[in-house]
Protein backbone atom coordinates (compact mmCIF):
# COMPACT_ATOMS: atom_id res chain seq x y z
CA UNK A 1 0.00 0.00 0.00
CA UNK A 2 1.08 3.12 -0.94
CA UNK A 3 1.46 6.31 1.35
CA UNK A 4 -1.24 8.27 -0.94
CA UNK A 5 -3.51 5.15 -0.29
CA UNK A 6 -3.01 4.61 2.79
CA UNK A 7 -3.49 8.49 3.61
CA UNK A 8 -6.81 8.06 1.95
CA UNK A 9 -7.85 5.26 3.83
CA UNK A 10 -6.90 7.27 6.74
CA UNK A 11 -9.03 10.12 5.89
CA UNK A 12 -12.12 8.04 4.78
CA UNK A 13 -12.26 6.38 8.10
CA UNK A 14 -11.85 9.50 10.25
CA UNK A 15 -14.77 10.96 8.02
CA UNK A 16 -17.10 7.80 8.47
CA UNK A 17 -16.39 8.31 12.70
CA UNK A 18 -17.26 11.58 12.29
CA UNK A 19 -20.51 10.84 10.71
CA UNK A 20 -21.58 8.11 12.87
CA UNK A 21 -20.96 10.21 16.09
CA UNK A 22 -23.03 13.09 14.98
CA UNK A 23 -25.77 10.71 13.46
CA UNK A 24 -26.06 9.15 17.30
CA UNK A 25 -25.72 12.66 18.99
CA UNK A 26 -29.35 14.48 19.29
CA UNK A 27 -29.37 18.40 18.83
CA UNK A 28 -29.18 20.59 21.16
CA UNK A 29 -32.63 21.94 20.89
CA UNK A 30 -34.60 18.62 21.07
CA UNK A 31 -32.41 17.14 24.33
CA UNK A 32 -33.09 20.70 26.36
CA UNK A 33 -36.87 20.49 26.61
CA UNK A 34 -39.77 18.94 25.17
CA UNK A 35 -41.51 22.26 24.02
CA UNK A 36 -44.97 23.60 24.58
CA UNK A 37 -47.48 20.89 23.86
CA UNK A 38 -50.61 21.07 22.14
CA UNK A 39 -53.36 18.68 21.55
CA UNK A 40 -56.71 18.75 20.49
CA UNK A 41 -60.42 16.70 20.95
CA UNK A 42 -63.75 16.40 20.02
CA UNK A 43 -66.54 15.54 22.64
CA UNK A 44 -68.99 13.38 21.72
CA UNK A 45 -71.60 15.50 23.90
CA UNK A 46 -70.68 19.29 24.25
CA UNK A 47 -70.35 21.65 27.55
CA UNK A 48 -72.88 23.78 27.92
CA UNK A 49 -70.38 26.79 28.93
CA UNK A 50 -66.46 27.31 28.56
CA UNK A 51 -64.36 25.29 30.62
CA UNK A 52 -61.34 24.35 31.75
CA UNK A 53 -59.86 21.33 33.45
CA UNK A 54 -56.23 19.90 33.90
CA UNK A 55 -55.69 16.59 33.11
CA UNK A 56 -52.00 15.39 33.58
CA UNK A 57 -50.68 19.27 33.31
CA UNK A 58 -52.20 19.97 30.96
CA UNK A 59 -54.72 22.53 30.64
CA UNK A 60 -58.03 21.43 28.67
CA UNK A 61 -59.81 24.53 27.57
CA UNK A 62 -63.34 23.64 26.36
CA UNK A 63 -66.10 25.44 24.32
CA UNK A 64 -69.29 23.44 22.87
CA UNK A 65 -67.61 20.43 21.43
CA UNK A 66 -64.21 21.36 21.14
CA UNK A 67 -61.26 20.82 23.56
CA UNK A 68 -57.52 22.79 23.03
CA UNK A 69 -55.11 21.21 25.86
CA UNK A 70 -51.84 23.05 26.02
CA UNK A 71 -48.85 22.99 28.17
CA UNK A 72 -45.77 24.96 28.60
CA UNK A 73 -43.80 21.74 28.78
CA UNK A 74 -44.96 18.65 29.03
CA UNK A 75 -41.97 15.74 29.82
CA UNK A 76 -44.51 12.29 29.86
CA UNK A 77 -43.63 8.87 29.51
CA UNK A 78 -47.58 7.87 28.71
CA UNK A 79 -48.42 5.97 25.61
CA UNK A 80 -50.19 7.73 22.83
CA UNK A 81 -53.64 6.10 23.91
CA UNK A 82 -52.57 5.88 27.47
CA UNK A 83 -52.45 9.95 27.39
CA UNK A 84 -55.97 9.45 25.30
CA UNK A 85 -57.58 7.75 28.20
CA UNK A 86 -56.69 10.41 30.93
CA UNK A 87 -58.40 13.26 28.92
CA UNK A 88 -61.82 11.12 27.87
CA UNK A 89 -61.81 10.29 31.66
CA UNK A 90 -61.77 13.69 32.47
CA UNK A 91 -63.54 15.33 29.85
CA UNK A 92 -66.30 12.64 28.59
CA UNK A 93 -66.40 10.48 25.42
CA UNK A 94 -64.34 11.49 22.66
CA UNK A 95 -64.88 11.46 18.45
CA UNK A 96 -61.34 12.96 18.18
CA UNK A 97 -58.81 13.26 19.27
CA UNK A 98 -55.04 14.78 18.03
CA UNK A 99 -51.99 14.77 19.75
CA UNK A 100 -47.87 14.74 18.85
CA UNK A 101 -48.53 15.16 15.80
CA UNK A 102 -51.15 12.10 15.01
CA UNK A 103 -55.25 11.86 14.71
CA UNK A 104 -56.04 8.80 16.31
CA UNK A 105 -58.05 6.12 14.36
CA UNK A 106 -61.60 5.57 14.90
CA UNK A 107 -61.17 1.91 16.09
CA UNK A 108 -57.92 3.14 18.89
CA UNK A 109 -60.32 6.45 19.65
CA UNK A 110 -63.33 3.77 20.34
CA UNK A 111 -60.66 1.20 22.74
CA UNK A 112 -59.59 5.09 23.86
CA UNK A 113 -63.15 6.17 25.45
CA UNK A 114 -64.08 2.21 26.59
CA UNK A 115 -61.21 2.21 28.63
CA UNK A 116 -61.72 5.46 30.07
CA UNK A 117 -62.96 4.88 32.97
CA UNK A 118 -59.95 2.36 33.92
CA UNK A 119 -57.65 5.20 33.55
CA UNK A 120 -60.14 7.38 36.06
CA UNK A 121 -59.57 4.49 38.42
CA UNK A 122 -55.92 4.27 38.20
CA UNK A 123 -55.41 7.69 38.35
CA UNK A 124 -57.52 8.02 41.79
CA UNK A 125 -55.53 4.68 42.91
CA UNK A 126 -53.49 5.36 46.24
CA UNK A 127 -52.01 2.50 48.00
CA UNK A 128 -52.41 2.08 51.31
CA UNK A 129 -49.51 2.33 53.62
CA UNK A 130 -49.74 -1.20 56.70
CA UNK A 131 -50.59 0.99 59.60
CA UNK A 132 -49.01 0.35 63.02
CA UNK A 133 -50.50 -0.87 66.05
CA UNK A 134 -50.93 1.60 69.00
CA UNK A 135 -47.64 2.11 71.16
CA UNK A 136 -47.89 1.78 74.64
CA UNK A 137 -46.22 3.79 76.75
CA UNK A 138 -45.92 1.47 79.86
Amino acid sequence: MTNRNFATLKLSMICAMGLGVSAMAPTTGAAASAGPYRAEATLATAVQSATDKDVDGVTWRCEGDRCLGQAERRNSLDSYMKECRKVAAALGKLTRFYSRGREMSPRDLDNCNRAAPDALESAAYVPRTAERPPVRSS
